[in-house]
């Protein structure tokens, strides 16, 4: 870890490298590996090893992880004072750079959906423009390791108020986005059978927590 953040700093805040990750998830990395053209990239250096090639289904995996969080990061543009201001306290403060980029890698590391690491490179790129602070990150992101990509599509049909209750959803999967804290529940009807038991429809919306996250996650 001690070499592998300096390294991902480097390759997340230099143009001309994060320009480089672009090109490789746009070409495919094996192809790329294996002209060895990209090695020079800090962060696929450290990952990969020094001429070798990432055959390692582990290791493929969080270089195909950390790449598309660094190229989600720089689709948007922060303005220059930010970015020099962030990069300051990180390196002044070597703790901070391991807790914070520390903690992203351990995160891509979990990962194997890939649009995680696109939703938090997403929240990171918030953080450093100050539009959230450390906190809510690690919120958002806590929830993103544990969220179900599949139930995204439920979460924002909610917060565009296209579904309102659970007689719209399925049941199980609004139950996971408020155990998550994404969403508010209230009872809408209760329905008791000696055939089928009780059954409860509730109402659903997304709390400021959930409208934060879609928000952040759809810009």
């Amino acid at each position: 870890m001690d070499k592998l953040v300096p390294a991902f700093e480097t390759t997340l805040f230099d143009p001309t490298l994060s320009d480089a990750c672009s090109d490789m998830a746009e070409l495919g990395i094996d192809s790329l590996l294996d002209d060895g053209v990209f090695k020079s990239i800090p962060v696929v250096s450290l990952l990969i090893g020094v001429g070798k090639t990432a055959q390692n289904i582990h290791d493929r995996n969080l270089l195909k992880q950390t790449i598309k969080f660094i190229n989600t990061f720089n689709e948007k543009s922060i303005s220059q004072e930010k970015i020099n201001k962030y990069r300051k306290k990180i390196q002044s403060k070597p703790k901070y750079a391991e807790e914070e980029l520390g903690r992203v890698i351990i995160l891509l590391n979990s990962n194997v959906e890939l649009k995680k690491s696109e939703l938090l490179g997403k929240f990171y790129r918030a953080y450093v423009d100050e539009t959230i602070d450390w906190d809510t990150f690690c919120e958002l992101s806590d929830i993103t390791s544990r969220l179900f990509v599949s139930d995204l599509q439920l979460l924002y049909d909610i917060y565009h108020l296209q579904v309102s209750d659970t007689s719209q959803c399925p049941v199980y999967k609004a139950d996971r986005l408020i155990a998550l804290g994404l969403l508010d529940s209230a009872t809408k009807s209760m329905t008791i059978s000696s055939s089928t038991g009780s059954q409860t429809q509730r109402y659903i919306q997304t709390n400021a927590l959930g409208k934060l996250y879609c928000q952040l996650s759809l810009s």
